[in-house]
């Protein structure tokens, strides 16, 4: 009996040596150890999950966040948030990976929109003097699958007369140039770039 309590206490040792280091989703990724996650622990992305519309006459663009748990990347683990989305542009629709939302990739990156960075009011995509000083907004990578070129969407959270909505901005498009597409599709990103208002739905 005696060996067996020396056993369950070696065992757990290990187990417990064998964890990842938990890093807090708004500190620094520098200079962290091998396999650490990098966990939501205030919950500061669950704010962002739903889908949210934009309209402007028979121009929309759909959005649909999810929040992802403890996903490996291929370096460490990480929560973060996850998307797909649909544009139309004057009733004609240009790209819609809703369908792809429920996909269990394995990097979850491969989302059409992904990222996890908490950006305050002085966050140099998207400067906010409105943002209060404790505001946390959110800088995602997105992706334009015509052309496989990305920008950066940052999300800032609202709620006004009772309605939730995402004020976003897109902006610095990646410079990437296919050589397999022709020089129209390398030079427009498909979404329009600056702000816009999307009310949850």
């Amino acid at each position: 009996m005696k060996n067996f309590k020396y056993l369950v206490l070696f065992l757990f040792s290990i187990a417990c040596k064998g964890q990842n280091p938990i890093i807090d989703i708004t500190s620094s990724r520098f200079g962290q150890p091998a396999g650490y996650y990098m966990k939501d622990i205030n919950n500061l992305l669950n704010q962002f999950e739903g889908t949210y519309l934009y309209t402007n006459g028979a121009t929309s663009l759909k959005i649909t966040l999810v929040k992802k748990i403890q996903q490996y990347n291929g370096s460490f683990y990480e929560d973060l948030i996850i998307g797909e989305y649909q544009y139309i542009e004057n009733g004609i629709e240009k790209i819609n990976t809703l369908n792809k939302i429920n996909i269990v990739y394995n990097d979850q990156r491969s989302h059409s929109i992904d990222g996890n960075l908490i950006v305050n009011n002085n966050f140099r995509y998207w400067k906010c003097p409105s943002c209060s000083s404790n505001e946390k907004r959110l800088s995602c990578s997105f992706n334009d699958p015509s052309n496989e070129r990305y920008a950066n969407i940052t999300i800032r959270k609202n709620n006004e007369n009772n309605q939730e909505k995402i004020i976003i901005k897109i902006s610095h498009v990646s410079k990437r140039v296919d050589l397999s597409l022709s020089a129209d599709q390398n030079s427009n990103f498909s979404i329009p770039l600056g702000e816009m208002t999307l009310l949850k739905i």
